[in-house]
């Protein structure tokens, strides 16, 4: 057997190894969900271009298109999770993962040939596609080929690579015209499905297929050391165990036959739920449409164009997604969920404040928005995007991890569709101030929900997490009290 090569990153191997190979792959896996980056952010500074008299088609598109091109992504991405999930399982990580590719490149490209909003609409219900799968294989690959001390790291690439595909369209689109935007996005998924081929499967798909030998030449790339290392050895050993023992498969009966399980899965959901519904996502979406409602009247005018100002929020979503990473081993991630959703929730009613002053005819400074809005985003990017999800991962044993994750992923993808395609009419129905203020109640009560039924999961043991789920805990406690009055 021909021993193949993979070619990422410096070819040396030291007897120390390295990770150099395990990070780099990482961010390559992860292109698809920097299309997914590039797909949410690209109304925001093409919304006025598509609607005005310069539009890229003779139909310009009105604002129930707009709707369904912000929405229609998430209509058929839980669709996607649970088939890209078996297609992983069963035709491997590697080949799931160039088929996301496939139908992001054809939606960019129906995108670049026609400008119809129809045509518009169908091309992001194909990225939306694509983009589903990718938010469930890609975390699943980035898992299996890290090593466990830079296993949180590399993790929190999946959403570090969404935040940088929406600034990095927010900055094209400001500078480029409508057509060099499509085709540098189009590439992202080309580049992505040919750099892809060229690397491996996963070591713990390989080992699913009993292909140990070549499991131990990945292993030896990844970790840059020799094939014949001690420690090669010893972690194919182990991943055989696992296989043997623990394998996980979607089996939402296995999942709802426990009860404890069944309480952890409904916190998860919530905490899950409450991300999608807390406005930051339709503030991503319609960044540069609000900031021009904000600055329409001559009295609160804003330096910044709304472009720029949706190019500020990027690149503050990105500062807080880095944050994210460098506090939640530290601080906990209940008090760091709890603390974004306060900020978040206050951020949201000034917002739904400065809007409401404006309709009565009463006038606050231009840069009240902007600074609501940017920490509404930093507090999403820095807690309420990337703790959810961990939160999730560690309430559940191995084998019930990727059902949940399957499960919530689709229940979290069917809601941002319905927000998306109700945002504008809510607007237009109940005015903007009181869209953010129904944004401010949830986030606000989820900082209740999470003080009062949400555990605390930084390093503990899931027996000691579903004791609190189930208050033994707190009986325990009654308990000695009671013998200390005896």
């Amino acid at each position: 057997m021909v021993n193949k090569v993979y070619k990422i990153g410096s070819q040396t191997m030291e007897l120390q190894g390295s990770k150099h190979n395990q990070v780099l792959m990482s961010i390559v896996v992860c292109m698809p969900i920097l299309a997914y980056g590039t797909a949410m952010g690209w109304i925001s500074p093409h919304r006025e271009l598509l609607i005005g008299p310069y539009a890229p088609s003779e139909y310009p598109a009105s604002e129930e298109h707009i709707s369904w091109m912000a929405s229609i992504m998430f209509i058929f991405a839980p669709i996607a999770v649970f088939l890209f999930g078996a297609a992983a399982d069963r035709f491997g990580r590697k080949n799931a993962l160039l088929c996301c590719s496939i139908p992001v490149a054809l939606g960019w490209t129906v995108k670049l040939l026609c400008a119809h909003p129809i045509a518009l609409i169908g091309a992001r219900a194909l990225i939306g596609f694509g983009s589903g799968g990718a938010f469930v294989v890609c975390p699943l690959y980035v898992k299996e080929i890290s090593e466990d001390s830079i296993r949180g790291m590399t993790g929190t690439f999946v959403i570090f690579s969404q935040t940088v595909g929406n600034l990095l369209v927010f900055i094209l689109g400001d500078l480029l015209p409508f057509q060099t935007v499509l085709g540098i996005l189009l590439a992202i998924p080309l580049v992505h499905f040919c750099i892809l081929l060229r690397l491996p499967e996963t070591p713990s798909y390989l080992i699913k297929c009993g292909k140990n030998e070549e499991t131990a030449r990945v292993l030896s790339w990844l970790r840059s050391l020799p094939q014949d290392d001690k420690r090669i050895s010893e972690e194919v050993d182990r991943l055989i165990i696992e296989q043997t023992t623990s394998e996980p498969k979607f089996s939402p009966k296995l999942l709802f036959a426990d009860k404890t399980a069944v309480k952890a899965f409904w916190v998860a959901l919530i905490v899950n739920l409450v991300r999608e519904f807390c406005g930051c996502i339709a503030v991503l979406v319609y960044a540069s449409h609000i900031f021009r409602e904000a600055g329409k009247d001559e009295n609160t005018s804003i330096a910044l164009s709304p472009n720029k100002q949706s190019i500020l929020l990027a690149a503050v979503q990105i500062v807080g997604s880095f944050l994210a990473c460098q506090l939640v081993d530290r601080v906990g991630r209940k008090p760091l969920l709890a603390v974004t959703s306060m900020l978040a929730g206050f951020s949201m009613c000034l917002l739904g404040v400065w809007f409401y002053l404006q309709s009565i005819g009463v006038y606050m400074p231009g840069w009240v928005p902007i600074v609501a809005l940017c920490v509404s985003i930093f507090a999403d990017a820095s807690g309420l995007q990337p703790l959810p999800f961990v939160i999730m991962t560690e309430m559940f044993n191995f084998q019930l991890r990727g059902t949940v994750a399957t499960l919530i992923m689709a229940i979290s993808l069917g809601t941002d569709f319905a927000l998306l395609k109700l945002f504008t009419p809510l607007t237009g129905w109940i005015g903007y101030h009181s869209t953010f203020w129904v944004f401010s109640v949830i986030c606000l009560s989820n900082v209740f929900y999470l003080i009062l039924c949400v555990p605390e999961t930084k390093m503990r043991k899931l027996e000691d997490i579903y004791a609190d789920l189930q208050g033994k805990k707190r009986k325990k406690e009654e308990n000695v009290v009671e013998s200390n009055h005896v």
